[in-house]
């Protein structure tokens, strides 16, 4: 019997470390057995900084496309192109370790030096565009005002929108957290609110594949049910101002004849209600005084078209969340102007923020015209679906990218 090599550590590492130099090399794209290979340059820290400087061409991309769709968005890496140069000196030369701790200690010191921001210091700029929302709060005490507020992954779990919501509630009223979708990906670190839900929904939504063409709501998402699906939130403790509700909405569209959905509050008695017919966007609204959670069962498969849960408490101001993950922003066309002014009659926006483009920067990428086009398209289309709200648009935030070591 010949002897087995197979699990000799020598050979497995040298396969290990064959593979890596060949993932170095791999394109962009690649897949094996259908799963996608993420090219990592297993051979940086021993190429020479002028590897990496080769500019890009930003006009390579196709200018008749029409949306930035953020599957198809750039690699991040370098383009592995031409033949590379080594520096072995990196190997063994340890001069880039004092020159690192020295490069800290003079961050240290400039962060010492810093002047600190000027507090009640007056927002300038062009801000007549907010007029519209600055009246509005003047009246929250006796009515609702609305903020709507779009993103990408960044709001996700309801992140920034619950420091946002907690300032203008404490300062103007409000109790509850708004809108919560029936489903998302944010469970384990949403923050105003525990979700759970069966797994048997199906969704459409404006970034991943629509087959039946739903009309997907403001949020960009539709929730469609299997026989006995369910959807619980629960309030917790983080923010003051969401610790409970007094009221409970659920928007739905195109409900059959026989919709009908039961629903428990704070795990007590389970009350059967029916759903209104048509295919316009309706809202079933609950009494649900000082309660922490709600849950919903739908009986019966597909009754309606569903698109969230609205936890509130009468007047003052509410931010809904509507995270849109990885997504530039430009996918908002995709909603149809007429569904979107079927929301706004009900909800009533007041300010919409729009906190994108994260997703359409590189390392390499400067030219975003075509970028800018689109967008404007968006904030036009929604402006005037949205005649009483104001617009705000949020500066990108700040994104590295890895070049050499």
């Amino acid at each position: 019997m010949k002897e087995n090599k197979i699990n000799s550590p020598v050979i497995i590492i040298g396969i290990a470390l064959l593979l890596l130099v060949i993932n170095s090399y791999a394109p962009d794209g690649i897949e094996v057995l259908g799963l996608e290979i993420k090219q990592v340059d297993f051979l940086s820290d021993i190429r020479s900084d002028d590897y990496y400087d080769e500019e890009f061409d930003d006009e390579e991309f196709n200018e008749d496309e029409e949306y930035y769709n953020d599957s198809e968005t750039e690699n991040d890496s370098a383009l592995l192109e031409g033949k590379p140069q080594y520096n072995l000196a990196r190997i063994i030369n340890l001069d880039f370790l004092s020159k690192f701790i020295e490069a800290e200690s003079d961050k240290l010191e400039n962060y010492s030096k810093a002047v600190p921001p000027v507090k009640g210091k007056q927002l300038g700029g062009n801000v007549s565009q907010l007029n519209k929302f600055f009246s509005a709060l003047k009246h929250a005490k006796n009515k609702q005002v609305r903020i709507a507020h779009f993103g990408d992954s960044t709001l996700e779990g309801d992140l920034i929108s619950s420091d946002l919501r907690d300032f203008f509630q404490k300062k103007f009223g409000g109790k509850g957290v708004g809108m919560v979708p029936i489903t998302s990906h944010d469970v384990n670190f949403r923050q105003t609110t525990d979700l759970s839900f069966s797994d048997d929904w199906t969704t459409a939504s404006i970034y991943t594949r629509n087959k039946a063409k739903l009309p997907v709501g403001i949020s960009g998402h539709v929730y469609v049910n299997a026989d006995g699906s369910w959807v619980q939130m629960k309030t917790n403790k983080r923010y003051k101002t969401v610790k409970s509700f007094d009221v409970v909405k659920l928007l739905y569209s195109n409900a059959s004849s026989t919709a009908k959905i039961d629903y428990s509050l704070n795990g007590q008695k389970t009350v059967t209600k029916s759903l209104s017919r048509g295919d316009k966007l309706n809202i079933l609204e609950i009494k649900a005084e000082k309660s922490k959670s709600v849950k919903f069962t739908f009986p019966k498969a597909k009754s309606a078209n569903y698109y969230g849960i609205s936890l509130e408490s009468g007047n003052g101001v509410y931010v809904d969340n509507y995270a849109l993950r990885g997504n530039s922003g430009v996918d908002l066309k995709k909603i149809s102007l007429d569904d979107v002014k079927s929301f706004d009659k009900k909800l009533d926006y007041k300010l919409v923020i729009l906190e994108f483009g994260l997703n359409i920067l590189s390392g390499n990428k400067t030219n975003f015209s075509r970028y800018e086009k689109n967008m404007i398209k968006v904030i036009k289309g929604m402006k005037s679906s949205m005649p009483n709200a104001s617009f705000l648009l949020v500066g990108v935030h700040d994104k590295c990218v890895k070049k050499g070591s």
